[in-house]
């Protein structure tokens, strides 16, 4: 009896909480496809270094998993919540007809076994399905060999799921027998009957609250921001996320307040129409879950920053990469020993016989040409800014100095302009980030004169120009003293031995034999010169695709869970008042008021219950994606119209589309239609 009574009310709970159920399949769906990732990739054919990324990138997702294991539990036991609610009075009745509380407990233990048994079988299947589209994606984000694809099921990955999910149960399952256990009779049958309390209701203070709150946001927006440079110890920084937590939290806690003041003072919008009606609905809605709204914006405002700023970086190390790896290989090495690159390289004769254009320099230090000497005047500033240390410790650093025919050399086969000098002049050439190379600009204004050897040379230019000597995955903080060839330095005073070079194939197996017979030979374990620093083309581009690649996969993981458990907690929020105001909107067609008036009133509530946690998202990432760009080192200033496009889709789809399927059940229920 009580297992035919647990599979009935399963399949009204299907029909009934189709949003709980599609939600469980959808968590389940994308738990999987990250998890089988690791198995997908092993069908690519790529090089060493997207290889070693790769493997990173399971072990994170591995790591990642855990937390969205917690999210996607929260959202399930909180669901189960919100459907015991609705079951209260059901509960009750069984109890009056003779039921005991471990039978109606074990009735939910049956029904949730169903639930889960359908919903993770379903969750997979989809999660199978959907990885092979994934599997295609990432061999397009990693530009990989998939000759060899074929459709296989990660064994590890419905593993995982399957143990995860099991815990999640078993955790619901306590958690509803605990409520049943000590819930009074009076309770399950009063439940209709008891409201969720208004949390405000004090116009003014909302007033004066939500204004405060605006004060706090826009603080910690120019703090992160203008002010970011004043920001040097990690009390700073999470003094800044506190403020936007509780920024955030005042806006929800006395929106509904404070739009319902402003409203009050326009008669002619408030009681036109269901327009009083619907302010209330909406007061109640947001002042009964300003928690659940504060942490919902938060989440949508992380996956808009995380969404916008990975594929963002994409395009720009991929820019970079190309910017500051235009040919085969580089290679350099301090100047401790009498050998140079170029003989070194005419000993390889493999290496030797299968490079077509190269070029070699040297660069010299002086104890004259510092830091300090370059920073000028402004050197009193960067003490204040970044402190007496640091500008003690790289001030004193001797600047590397190139004559300009030499740097000409190597700048042609970089592809970067060259320049010319008189004899009294210098230009500062920097490969530093934007904020480092804000402070030789300072440096230029405040002092465009140095002296060598009694001679005096001005500044070429008031600005530092971009340039380097050698291929880096990132700007480097160098800084390079180009002088006329006439400048007095010796080859006592060498500093580094600079080479490039160009292969004379460029097909990848050619590329990888090469880099693997540099990475071998140019450092042996006995080597009688000192250490040469090499770095390839395809090892630079492979790091900035592999990389990209991997922030991706993470964003795309964080944010499609993040999306899921917001907009399935609003979702049912949704369901949960449409069920509670059904009296209300009775009452309203008994006096009159048509069904087109009475669905278009509910669309504005749940419209503006749905679209404020987001708009408030949207302002909060205005600013939050500058501060993501400068964590993960994008100092370009160009378009982030792609990212935001990508992350507006998904939000979207999944928000948008979660708001549409309650909207459109929410008013199923207030009609009375099943």
């Amino acid at each position: 009896m009580l297992f035919k009574l647990s599979l009935k009310n399963f399949k009204k709970s299907i029909r009934d909480y189709s949003i709980y159920f599609f939600t469980l399949i959808l968590g389940i769906a994308v738990f999987y496809i990250f998890n089988a990732i690791e198995t997908q990739t092993v069908m690519m054919e790529v090089t060493r270094t997207k290889a070693n990324i790769i493997e990173m990138m399971n072990t994170i997702l591995e790591g990642v998993s855990l937390l969205i294991s917690f999210i996607l539990g929260y959202l399930i036991v909180y669901a189960s919540g919100f459907m015991l609610k609705r079951r209260k009075e059901e509960f009750g009745i069984y109890l009056i007809l003779g039921m005991k509380k471990r039978q109606v407990a074990g009735m939910l233990c049956l029904e949730t076994v169903f639930m889960g048994m359908i919903s993770l079988a379903a969750g997979l299947v989809v999660g199978m399905g959907l990885s092979q589209f994934v599997s295609l994606l990432a061999s397009y984000l990693f530009e990989a060999d998939m000759s060899k694809f074929r459709f296989v099921v990660s064994g590890k990955a419905v593993g995982k799921s399957i143990l995860y999910f099991l815990v999640i149960y078993l955790v619901v399952m306590v958690f509803q027998t605990l409520i049943i256990s000590r819930a009074r009779l009076i309770h399950f049958l009063s439940a209709k009957q008891r409201k969720e309390r208004n949390l405000l209701k004090n116009p003014a203070l909302c007033v004066i609250l939500f204004l405060v709150a605006w004060v706090i946001l826009g603080l910690a927006y120019y703090n992160v921001t203008a002010n970011s440079g004043n920001l040097e110890t990690e009390a700073d920084v999470m003094m800044q996320i506190l403020l936007g937590c509780v920024g955030t939290f005042l806006v929800f806690w006395s929106a509904a307040g404070f739009f319902a003041a402003v409203l009050k003072k326009m008669p002619g919008i408030y009681r036109k129409g269901l327009n009083s009606f619907t302010v209330g609905e909406i007061s109640n809605k947001i002042n009964s879950t300003v928690v659940s709204e504060t942490v919902i914006c938060l989440l949508i405002f992380l996956t808009i920053c995380i969404l916008s700023t990975v594929f963002t970086r994409k395009e720009y190390k991929e820019k970079e990469a190309r910017e500051l790896a235009p040919v085969s290989v580089s290679m350099s090495k301090e100047m401790t020993d009498e050998q140079t690159i170029g003989e070194i390289v005419k000993e390889e004769k493999a290496l030797e016989g299968n490079v077509k254009k190269q070029a070699e320099i040297f660069s010299y230090r002086s104890p004259e040409i510092t830091r300090k000497i370059l920073w000028g005047d402004y050197y009193e500033q960067i003490k204040k800014s970044y402190g007496a240390y640091y500008a003690k410790q790289f001030g004193e650093e001797q600047i590397e100095i190139i004559p300009i025919s030499d740097y000409n050399k190597m700048a042609a086969l970089y592809h970067l302009p060259a320049y010319e000098l008189e004899e009294d002049e210098y230009i500062t050439l920097t490969n530093t980030a934007e904020d480092q190379e804000n402070l030789y600009d300072k440096g230029l204004q405040y002092n465009q004169t140095l002296e060598l050897k009694g001679k005096t040379y001005h500044a070429k230019y008031d600005q530092v120009k971009r340039g380097f000597m050698v291929m880096n995955y990132d700007r480097t903080n160098e800084v390079f003293l180009l002088m006329p060839d006439s400048v007095e330095i010796t080859e006592a005073q060498r500093a580094k031995n600079y080479f490039a070079a160009s292969y004379k194939k460029d097909s990848r197996e050619f590329r990888e034999e090469m880099d693997l017979h540099l990475a071998k030979r140019m450092n042996p374990q006995r080597s009688t010169h000192a250490q040469i620093f090499v770095s390839t083309q395809s090892q630079i581009f492979d790091d900035a695709i592999g990389s990209s690649a991997m922030f991706i996969f993470l964003g795309l993981y964080l944010g499609i869970s993040f999306l899921i458990s917001g907009a399935a907690i609003l979702a049912l929020k949704m369901l949960s008042d449409a069920a509670d105001s059904r009296e209300k909107y009775d009452t309203l067609q008994k006096l009159g008021c048509e069904n087109g008036k009475i669905r278009k009133a509910l669309q504005k509530q749940n419209g503006m219950f749905f679209a404020f946690p987001l708009a408030v998202a949207g302002i909060h990432s205005v600013f939050g994606i500058q501060v993501c760009k400068e964590m993960i080192s994008i100092y370009d200033t160009g378009s982030i119209l792609p990212g935001i496009s990508i992350a507006a889709v998904l939000v979207l789809v999944i928000y948008g589309g979660y708001f549409l399927v309650a909207q459109i059940c929410s008013e199923r229920i207030v009609e009375g239609k099943s």
